[in-house]
């Protein structure tokens, strides 16, 4: 005789299976097989333009096997600045599990795959160690909605450095500025802790402060030096602002075009694109607005 919670467990061990096959059933329809076929022929070649166009017309059918298309397209060699599109578009999907479906009748309608926080993160996470600059403002906004202010500063202040000017949503720079009493605000303080401790993120953390005078008085010199004892550690975010600061020439740093390219360099080995020559030397330019 099976005992009472043997029978229990296999009994939910059953309901759960069903809610499974469920589950299965109710995923969106598939793209049509014609369309299939001739998608995945063109794709043979395994170049990111085809894993790109596989993607985007799975994803027009509201069909998950976008995402394996997807995750091909971010991984094709010879890598180029290309695949971050691909990790930014995977970050965008598992956020909500949602695509970017049309709304024909041949469509079903609705939510395609669970939403999961940890892959959108992560996916977010490559895109934005790669150069992706939406990225960038993309984990701040997810942070931000998932209640960590420590992250969401940390990607609000590398997008605002990158783009010369912060975003609406990431309230900078009353969103650390000094408490009535004079202190530092509470995150700037704990990042000043963290990167006196050899904390590398924390030290790019503390040379964007530094170097947009938010939070802290401006100090250029002062940004320069915790970016390079990031960089020292191989931190591409450390390498690619001190040749961005030393580039731009501001802040007090007087402009470095040579020390500036060898620092790119560094963060281009990384697989950094915005470390790239055509793209260092067209962020380097004046801006409309800077923050001198």
């Amino acid at each position: 005789m099976t005992p009472r919670i043997g029978r229990i467990a296999t009994r939910l061990g059953g309901i759960a299976l069903a809610l499974s096959m469920i589950a299965c059933s109710s995923t969106p329809a598939r793209t049509p097989a014609s369309i299939v076929q001739s998608v995945e022929a063109k794709a043979a070649d395994g170049s990111f333009d085809s894993a790109w166009e596989a993607a985007r017309i799975f994803e027009t059918f509201n069909d998950p096997r976008a995402v394996g298309w997807y995750e091909r397209a971010a991984a094709v060699t010879p890598w180029t600045f290309h695949n971050p599109q691909a990790e930014e578009a995977l970050g965008r999907i598992w956020t909500h599990g949602e695509l970017l479906h049309g709304t024909g009748p041949n469509i079903r309608q609705g939510t395609a795959l669970r939403a999961s926080p940890r892959k959108a993160e992560r996916w977010y996470r490559a895109a934005a160690g790669h150069g992706n600059p939406m990225a960038m403002l993309m984990l701040a906004k997810f942070h931000r909605d998932h209640g960590d202010a420590a992250s969401a500063l940390r990607w609000d202040l590398r997008a605002t450095i990158y783009h010369h000017m912060p975003s609406e949503s990431s309230r900078l720079p009353q969103a650390i500025a000094a408490q009535p009493d004079g202190t530092v605000h509470p995150l700037v303080a704990e990042i000043q802790r963290r990167a006196q401790r050899g904390d590398a993120d924390a030290q790019v953390d503390l040379g964007a402060i530094y170097e947009l005078g938010m939070g802290l008085p401006r100090d250029g010199v002062a940004a320069l030096r915790w970016y390079r004892l990031a960089a020292d550690q191989g931190n591409v975010y450390g390498q690619y602002f001190s040749g961005l600061l030393l580039g731009r020439g501001r802040a007090g740093v007087t402009r470095d075009l040579d020390a500036a390219a060898g620092w790119f360099a560094k963060a281009s080995a990384q697989k950094f694109y915005l470390a790239g020559e055509t793209y260092w030397r067209d962020r380097i330019k004046a801006p409309f607005w800077t923050f001198d």
